[in-house]
């Protein structure tokens, strides 16, 4: 399925060369390593590719808000001035930059993009006033290894935070033009620019779904023209709600209070597992479940509100893994 790539594009409005964000429709880069892909709602850096990524569905993480100021390569402890440790959802991600960029230009288009996306800066730094352990600080604590490790001179360090109701989006970004290190997985020159990502959602985890905010379904409509529903949970091969769905229910619900005039379509999707004929049924029972609940629950007006089972036909990832057949199984609300 086609998805959008994104990429960041500069513009002579302003003398810090702000990041402009600009959409195109391909597929994912043909360099991103398999089986990778941009952390959702994130931003690469023009023509970057993945070149390693790792995620667990719960994780403990520490993130840096101050100076790390030591490290022990036994234990893997670092002293940092001030930190938070985290547990979630954790992503990281390690991308290439083509030659011709500098740290310092790829971490302003970042930082530039950040706020757009929702995103408070916590602490930023930059070579070494972010400390004399920071690169075997990332060295040891995610994808990259020496890569990152060698590094530190020309640095830069930003932390920062989306929240969304009981749910948080933590995000350590630390940039380096390579010098020197190996790793047999990447390909890289030196002076070339290198992006690490680490993501790690907290807060409000239910069967492993962050319900999506009022505020945050507003501005995926806006934004993008469609939200994926997390948090909205079936039994499988029932077309009846879960009680677990009931927080993601509010957050729809209070959208659509917010905005009494407007009319949404909700979309059932599965993924191929099954017939064709009963997979469709299924996606139109499920999303005229999510409908029915919304009228007999919250009082929103029916006329506002209509169910499409899509089936199998629209999957957002492969349907040969576990994990990207639970991905196509989902709701998603789309302006009439």
């Amino acid at each position: 399925m086609i998805s959008n790539r994104r990429k960041f594009v500069h513009t002579a409005a302003s003398l810090a060369a702000a990041a402009v964000l600009a959409f195109t429709a391909q597929r994912a880069a043909a360099a991103d390593k398999a089986g990778c892909r941009d952390f959702d709602g994130m931003m690469r850096f023009q023509n970057s590719a993945i070149a390693l990524c790792d995620s667990r569905n719960f994780a403990e993480d520490t993130l840096p808000t101050g100076k790390i100021t030591g490290f022990d390569s036994h234990t893997n402890e670092a002293e940092i001035e001030a930190k938070q440790d985290l547990e979630g959802r954790l992503t990281q991600l390690l991308y290439t930059v083509p030659k011709g960029a500098s740290t310092a230009e790829v971490f302003r288009s970042y930082k530039d993009y950040l706020p757009s996306a929702g995103y408070r800066v916590l602490y930023e730094a930059k070579g070494p006033a972010f400390g004399v352990s920071q690169g075997s600080f990332f060295e040891s604590m995610g994808p990259g290894g020496q890569i990152v490790g060698y590094s530190a001179d020309q640095s830069r360090y930003l932390a920062a935070v989306k929240e969304d109701g009981a749910a948080k989006t933590y995000i350590a970004l630390y940039i380096v033009e390579y010098d020197d290190g190996y790793n047999p997985a990447v390909t890289v020159e030196k002076g070339q620019v290198v992006v690490r990502l680490d993501a790690i959602q907290t807060g409000e985890l239910k069967n492993g779904m962050v319900p999506v905010s009022a505020t945050e379904i507003a501005k995926r409509l806006e934004t993008s023209g469609q939200v994926i529903l997390s948090g909205i949970l079936f039994d499988f091969n029932k077309s009846q709600l879960k009680p677990d769905s009931r927080p993601a229910l509010d957050e729809i619900a209070a959208f659509l209070k917010q905005d009494p005039a407007r009319k949404v379509y909700l979309v059932g999707h599965t993924d191929n597992v099954g017939g064709f004929d009963s997979n469709m049924q299924l996606s139109q029972a499920r999303a005229d479940a999510v409908a029915a609940d919304l009228v007999t629950t919250y009082g929103i007006n029916a006329a506002r509100l209509k169910g499409h089972g899509a089936g199998p036909l629209a999957p957002i990832a492969s349907n040969v893994t576990d994990e990207g057949r639970a991905k196509n199984r989902r709701v998603e609300l789309i302006p009439q």
